[in-house]
């Protein structure tokens, strides 16, 4: 607890020593009762909060908190026996209400506050300390009115009894209606909390709302006379507020037990996991204990989000669904995309991030490294893609460029051959014959027709008829993706390419995957790197086995 706590604390203490000796010196003005009973309840109950608080200190709930158990305190100020502290309790007594208030709004989770339940804050403040507090002591002179044994008025300007008593009927008034509406304020709160967030509000809201609402009671109770009083229903009220106030400890107390067993909970499930879980256990495991079968895990990369497979994805809440961000060290180490109200204590997600840092970080880099193969199998296919479409490009402009020409020219010269019986000219038209011929087969080699018009069957019977040595077995029916039948076909070339005997090939579809048996005599592992990178460009894999080559390619059909 830092400097800020420990002032708060030492003026309480303060604040409780003064109070103790102001009922003391004249017990019969007391608002709790004369007896010594009453004055240890009267004290014991903020004592007992504030001695909580102080051990789970909050800096801004445990401030608040803090100044209104003080100010319940001081209203006994307001009292002959408080000598010159009498004035500051004629300001106070009745401003304990909405710094209550204002700290169970807050929550023991320091949620900050909207800009209208700052403007309700401000009413009641008007109501309380406003016109019961400061106004009524500007036109108040205890004296003049016939206590003599009263201190000075410090603020007092005027005496003026009937001002006095309008101030304190319109003041007690709106405090009553206040208190309602702080009542139905919290009732509305707490009913569209998530189940997780109800028991962290209401540790605190419950009882400050009674608290709130035993003051509104005695507000009505005193509304007719103009101020608040010291009958027997008064102080039965005080005694109620007291315990009220008192059953903030046990509320607190409980929600340290709660998030002590919150960190054994997540301990036990770091501990079930492992600092090194296989991938995706953390996150079955916290699906598992928060029964959230759809809760997905994000992970922080160069300012984008990935999941576990790698994938950038958007942050994004919808109706069904909330993010929760998990910090360590002032940085988001973890998004939970879950249900709506699993993880709305903040406890929880602080304990994950403390201990169950080591397998975060271990899925975290699990997630970044299936996103720099998922980066490197893109760059590869478009490598591949690339290529793929250079070699169509130069296909194309083979056939129609250079080809067109050839077969023109042989066409001309057998026009000449007509008319001139030249054997240079029968020649010059065998030349071009082959030329044409050969310039075919390059152009075949760069990409055949027949693949992109008829598929990867019928491109393999024509290149088994151009090769006998390509022994074809079982071959599927149908069209499978462009890149999925130029890979397969590219391994057969290559097949050819590096044997001197026999080439088989057998390929079959099965669960949506392309297999592929290419046998060469065991010849095919110079070719595996080539084969490799067009195969793994479609997401497919390439394996040995028995001498033989095994592809195996989703199908994209």
């Amino acid at each position: 607890m830092k400097l800020r706590g420990g002032v708060c604390l030492a003026a309480f203490g303060a604040c409780v020593a003064v109070s103790a000796a102001v009922v003391r010196s004249d017990p019969g003005f007391s608002l709790a009762g004369e007896g010594a009973g009453a004055l240890t309840v009267e004290l014991a109950a903020p004592a007992l909060a504030v001695a909580a608080i102080a051990f789970v200190w909050r800096p801004v709930f445990g401030a608040l908190l803090v100044a209104a158990l003080s100010a319940w305190l001081a209203a006994e100020w307001n009292s002959p026996g408080a000598g010159p502290l009498f004035t500051a309790g004629l300001v106070l007594y009745a401003s304990w209400p909405c710094v209550l208030a204002a700290a169970a709004l807050r929550g023991l989770d320091e949620r900050p506050l909207r800009h209208a339940e700052w403007g309700f804050l401000g009413i009641g403040w008007l109501a309380d300390v406003g016109l019961l507090g400061l106004a009524s002591a500007l036109v108040f002179d205890p004296r003049a009115q016939g206590c003599a044994t009263c201190p000075a008025n410090l603020l007092s300007v005027a005496d003026s009894p009937h001002a006095l008593h309008t101030l304190g009927q319109v003041g007690l008034t709106l405090a009553v209606a206040w208190s309602i509406c702080f009542c139905a304020l919290a009732g509305i709160r707490l009913s569209r909390c998530s189940r997780a967030r109800w028991q962290l509000e209401a540790a605190v809201l419950v009882p400050a709302t009674a608290a709130v609402a035993l003051f509104g009671a005695d507000a009505w109770h005193s509304a007719g006379r103009g101020f608040l009083g010291i009958d027997p229903t008064d102080r039965t009220l005080r005694l109620a507020q007291a315990f009220a106030l008192a059953s903030i400890t046990g509320a607190i107390l409980l929600e340290q037990l709660r998030l002590r067993r919150t960190r054994a909970r997540v301990a036990q499930l770091v501990l079930e996991i492992g600092a090194a879980p296989a991938p995706g256990e953390l996150r079955a495991q916290l699906a598992s204990s928060l029964r959230d079968p759809g809760l997905e895990l994000l992970f922080p990369l160069d300012g984008t989000w990935i999941d576990e497979r790698g994938r950038e994805v958007e942050l994004a809440h919808s109706d069904r669904q909330a993010v929760t961000l998990v910090r360590a060290h002032e940085e988001n180490v973890l998004a939970v995309v879950h249900q709506r109200g699993l993880l709305d204590d903040s406890h929880l997600t602080a304990e994950l991030a403390r201990t169950a840092r080591l397998a975060i970080e271990h899925e975290r880099l699990q997630a970044v490294h299936r996103n720099r193969l998922e980066e490197l199998r893109a760059s590869r296919e478009r490598i591949v893609a690339t290529a793929e479409r250079e070699r169509r490009a130069l296909e194309r402009d083979l056939h129609d460029g250079a080809q067109q020409r050839l077969v023109t020219l042989g066409l001309a010269i057998r026009l000449a051959r007509r008319h001139h019986d030249d054997p240079h000219l029968a020649d010059a038209e065998e030349h071009v014959r082959a030329a044409v011929g050969d310039l075919r087969e390059v152009a075949h080699g760069l990409f055949p027709a027949v693949l992109a018009d008829e598929g990867l069957t019928a491109a393999i019977d024509v290149l088994s008829e151009q090769t006998p040595r390509l022994m074809t077995g079982r071959l599927p029916d149908g069209r499978f993706s462009p890149a999925v039948e130029s890979a397969a076909y590219f391994a057969t070339c290559e097949a050819l390419r590096l044997s001197k005997h026999e080439v088989s090939v057998d390929a079959s579809t099965e669960n949506g995957h392309l297999r592929i048996a290419i046998d060469a005599d065991g010849v095919l592992a110079d070719a595996m790197t080539h084969i490799q990178d067009r195969v793994g460009a479609v997401g497919g894999t390439v394996t040995m086995h028995d001498r033989k080559l095994l592809l195996e390619m989703p199908c994209g059909s």
